[in-house]
């Protein structure tokens, strides 16, 4: 284990009494270490090192009954409420499709796991399991409420203990970005044929790996029929508008461990200094308005016509959100979804033409 100093040790104890100000990540960063090494600086008193058989963890999280679940990046927090179950791991992928808790794993990305109590000056006594990837970035967290099994979450974690309770971990250095081709290396033309090919949503991330192109410089390449780019503005209207209007949106939130996602309407949305945010009971989101460097407007065929997303980028071509209507499997998309995602304002300053 990496050598903790008693600055990192006191910082945990300050923050986990409740009586430092900010959030665990923020005091890390200033610290100069990770989230992850703040968190089992606390291993021994009221932090809990778990086994690493991830798959099996996960499968027991039912137990708990209601929970909160959280998955953030550096740009945005998704909080959703709800009970696990419907989990299904394959090798170093999993599933869980249990309604509010809708959550797709890498867990090839998954390097350490705590249970974590700490305490709240508005909420009191908090406990958690918590997900870190080997480098110590948070990937996935699960708080117990007050109508969680106590129990239950007792026994999870004297199953999962590990012997070794020492303070602190061993991080890796952080994975580097993939090397893609150079604009002038694509085949720009076959990309728009396989584009235009696709039958279903899933077979984009194949396409974008086929063609060796990131995320970001495919939307870029591949033409205005397929993709354009919004005003950074267009979240906003995007969360009033369902609001107003009731309509039934999804919201994907995810970073290298997880993706964990929102199904359903948003009702309070309020912006408050950089962040926007949706203050529903069973549903929060912050984000970081002032970081969306780009918002694109996307278009992927599928076999019963095409899903329209709203995908949001960072200073560093990231994608760190995407929203689209809720749609059934082998349903055509949401027309009330698609007007006002064509409705949104194009990057050049004009209004898209919404059809009736």
């Amino acid at each position: 284990m990496s050598v903790i100093s008693e600055k990192v040790k006191d910082a945990w104890v300050a923050f986990s009494a409740g009586t430092a100000k900010g959030y665990a990540v923020d005091i890390a960063a200033e610290l100069g270490v990770t989230e992850g090494e703040l968190v089992a600086s606390g291993c021994g008193r009221n932090v809990v090192r778990l086994d690493t058989d991830w798959g099996d963890l996960i499968a027991r999280l039912e137990d708990l009954g209601e929970v909160m679940i959280l998955t953030r990046n550096k740009n945005v927090v998704h909080e959703k409420t709800g009970t696990f179950g419907n989990a299904s791991i394959g090798g170093e992928m999993g599933l869980v499709l249990n309604g509010d808790v809708d959550l797709r794993l890498f867990l090839g990305r998954w390097g350490h796991g705590f249970a974590v109590e700490t305490q709240n000056a508005k909420s009191g006594r908090r406990r958690s399991i918590q997900f870190y990837d080997h480098d110590g970035t948070a990937i996935h967290k699960v708080f117990l409420t007050a109508n969680s099994n106590a129990d239950a979450y007792d026994a999870l974690v004297a199953d999962y203990r590990l012997e070794n309770q020492a303070p602190g971990i061993d991080v890796l250095p952080s994975l580097p970005k993939p090397v893609t081709r150079s604009d002038d290396d694509v085949d720009v033309e076959n990309l728009r044929a396989h584009w235009q090919r696709m039958t279903d949503v899933h077979q984009f991330h194949s396409l974008l790996k086929d063609f060796n192109v990131s995320r970001h410089q495919g939307l870029r390449l591949v033409g205005r029929d397929l993709a354009e780019r919004l005003e950074p503005g267009s979240l906003r209207i995007v969360l009033e508008s369902a609001a107003q209007s009731g309509l039934s949106i999804m919201v994907f939130v995810g970073n290298g461990g997880a993706i964990q996602i929102h199904t359903g309407p948003v009702e309070n949305i309020r912006e408050m200094g950089d962040w926007i945010n949706v203050m529903d009971p069973r549903f929060t989101l912050h984000l970081r308005n002032d970081l969306i460097a780009e918002a694109w407007l996307v278009r992927k065929p599928i076999r019963e016509g095409v899903v329209t997303t709203v995908e949001l980028y960072d200073a560093e071509f990231s994608n760190f959100a995407i929203l689209c209507g809720e749609r059934a499997p082998k349903s055509p998309e949401n027309p009330e979804w698609q007007k006002l995602a064509e409705g949104l304002p194009r990057f050049d300053g004009t209004q898209a033409a919404v059809a009736e």
